[in-house]
């Protein structure tokens, strides 16, 4: 698993993350949580998330990976900034039928002065993220629902002395993937090292043959889905997969594929049909 990856899909995908290469590699670097978020058939949002290491409790997550399935997936492991290890802290985080994972850092304190009662008594934990999270449901909320627009008003309203998030000294990154069960959204900022802070984009051809078989460089982890062959897809990810020497691409027949980094301001977003439309917010 990568530090972040959204992925929407025509059709009910199952997913399997290789374990192994996991525990030998990114658990060493992420070791404070993980989670899983995805919608039912029905529509409603479930999330699964734990406060240690993913390698330490492998038949727990070998049975979830079991029976997950779903047109929208969301998957995160974090390293923490702010906030202890607990499953509290870890990501996605779940309000109603959102599911939200940020990758980067704000200002906890003053964003948290800035929400409202109602969405500070929703907070369970102590992270930034959290209400970083609340935020953006809050400015949607002041925009009418107007979901691009209660983005484009989180990451530019004025919070403290005339600066917005962008602009507070504690911001790294504001990257975040989130759905609200019908769409795909993901958002690419960071406020100084926009390579540590990369989010790309892929959109697969439903053409491409084959089981999918992605290797991640920066977590050694192989990601799959058999149900994936033949199928159109977007994934959306804090790195580009590639198809390196582990990736196992000789047992498929799938093809290198093509992902494009996401804009530095950008908002993605992707429907039900899968298409992606990409507006500029900074």
């Amino acid at each position: 698993m990568c530090r972040l990856l959204g992925v929407i899909a025509n059709k009910l995908v199952d997913f399997h993350f290789s374990l192994e290469r996991f525990k030998e590699n990114f658990a060493k670097k992420n070791p404070d949580g993980w989670g899983i978020g995805w919608y039912d058939e029905d529509g409603s949002a479930r999330v699964f998330k734990e406060g240690n290491p993913i390698g330490q409790d492998n038949r727990e997550f070998h049975e979830l990976m079991d029976t997950v399935c779903s047109k929208i997936l969301i998957a995160h492991v974090r390293k923490a900034s702010c906030g202890e290890r607990s499953r509290e802290n870890s990501h996605p985080f779940q309000h109603e039928n959102w599911i939200f994972a940020h990758n980067g850092s704000v200002d906890r304190d003053l964003l948290w002065q800035k929400l409202d009662e109602t969405y500070k008594r929703k907070i369970q934990g102590q992270t930034d993220s959290e209400v970083y999270f609340y935020w953006i449901l809050q400015c949607i909320n002041e925009k009418g629902g107007n979901i691009v627009e209660g983005i484009r008003r989180a990451v530019s309203k004025p919070v403290f002395d005339g600066k917005t998030i962008v602009g507070m000294e504690k911001t790294t990154g504001l990257n975040f993937v989130m759905s609200d069960g019908a769409k795909l959204y993901a958002f690419r900022y960071a406020r100084g090292n926009r390579e540590r802070y990369g989010l790309y984009l892929l959109e697969r051809d439903p053409k491409t043959y084959g089981s999918i078989a992605l290797y991640s460089k920066e977590t050694g982890q192989l990601i799959e889905s058999k149900s994936l062959a033949g199928e159109k897809a977007v994934l959306i990810c804090s790195e580009a997969l590639g198809d390196g020497e582990n990736s196992k691409l000789h047992e498929t027949n799938i093809k290198k594929e093509p992902w494009k980094p996401i804009k530095h301001g950008n908002l993605v977003i992707v429907n039900q049909s899968l298409e992606v439309q990409t507006t500029e917010l900074l």
